[in-house]
């Protein structure tokens, strides 16, 4: 989820847990939306197929799909991550939703899945926040994929509340102090995306890379966004969070309020945050 950088074991009282109701009531609809606009590059998806979920989560990408199947498309879902509690949301809402879905603890970099068993894959937003630009889990999405088979993985080119933590970051802690999600900005470039599925074992002509808007609606108003975002990101940076941060919380709460405002497409609707995202889509064919 909040995926830190640093060992420092040190955090702000004021931080909120890095929950998994937090990181939905943070990230709103944008994971199911991410996932709505990748499933649009694979659709229609063929009765019968035996589709991967892979770093599922709460289940944004699952969510996404099954809504837009037509009525008699039959499909098997196997839904996989290593955060238990996420998986525990995940089984609630395939019971509450009635998802043809499994959801199973498994390393999306060491899946115990045989060889050639899924017709389609997909990782939502899920490369950047793995080890090694993600690359394991490529190849082991490649390797349990039918010959044929689909892998569908985004990264974002345009993360509007991103910039406003950095800038809380500068304005509140000494300079020179490494920055929050710095690994982040690589992602930007389609053509990384790309080379990351190519490392992973498809061939460059048969993926293709395409740039979608993707507007997101939270959960709450600015003020609290902005105290979720901090809490959640904040502490991410090589050295965590630093000895100064709960002196200087209301401080930074404040920059990212404000340079959120700032930001392209911003708006607060019925009360509730709106921002403009825009995502790199990668679809391969193995």
């Amino acid at each position: 989820m909040n995926n830190p950088s640093s060992a420092n074991p040190f955090v702000p009282k004021q931080a909120l847990a890095p929950t998994p109701q937090l990181y939905d009531d943070l990230v709103g609809d944008s994971m199911q939306k991410l996932a709505a606009t990748t499933w649009a590059h694979l659709s229609p998806i063929p009765t019968g197929s035996t589709i991967h979920d892979n770093g599922c989560g709460t289940g944004a990408a699952t969510a996404a799909l099954v809504p837009t199947l037509p009525d008699g498309t039959h499909v098997s879902i196997k839904a996989t991550d290593i955060n238990d509690a996420a998986l525990d949301i995940y089984r609630a809402n395939a019971v509450q939703n009635k998802w043809p879905a499994e959801a199973l603890r498994m390393d999306a970099g060491a899946l115990s899945f045989p060889d050639a068993t899924f017709s389609h894959s997909i990782g939502n937003a899920l490369l950047f926040v793995l080890p090694d630009d993600g690359v394991p889990a490529v190849k082991e999405m490649y390797r349990t994929l039918r010959p044929g088979g689909i892998a569908a993985l985004n990264s974002w080119a345009y993360v509007p509340n991103m910039e406003p933590v950095q800038a809380a970051a500068r304005a509140t802690r000494p300079p020179g102090t490494p920055l929050p999600r710095q690994g982040m900005r690589k992602w930007e470039d389609a053509g990384f995306l790309k080379g990351v599925l190519v490392k992973g074992g498809f061939e460059a002509e048969k993926v293709e890379v395409r740039r979608e808007e993707v507007f997101v609606s939270a959960t709450v108003g600015v003020e609290r966004f902005a105290n979720m975002l901090w809490s959640f990101v904040g502490g991410t940076g090589e050295e965590g969070w630093a000895a100064s941060d709960e002196g200087n919380w209301e401080r930074a709460i404040g920059v990212v309020v404000e340079e959120l405002g700032k930001t392209e497409g911003f708006a607060v609707v019925e009360g509730k945050v709106r921002l403009r995202f825009v995502a790199n889509v990668a679809v391969a064919v193995k």
